[in-house]
């Protein structure tokens, strides 16, 4: 990902929760001064057809 950004004071981890039949982090992150509300799923950083670099 060239253009990766960075949120270390912007993003808010808010808990684990049930989406769909998986479980996802949900979190909340500030972008320009929008916020928003993301989820990852559980697992998902280890998957090796998603790593960046």
């Amino acid at each position: 990902m060239p253009n990766r950004l960075e949120f270390t004071d912007r993003a808010h981890y808010i808990g684990s929760l049930p989406k769909g039949d998986h479980m996802c982090d949900f979190y909340e992150i500030e972008v320009d001064g929008q916020v928003s509300y993301i989820y990852i799923k559980v697992g998902a950083e280890a998957r090796p057809d998603l790593k960046q670099g």
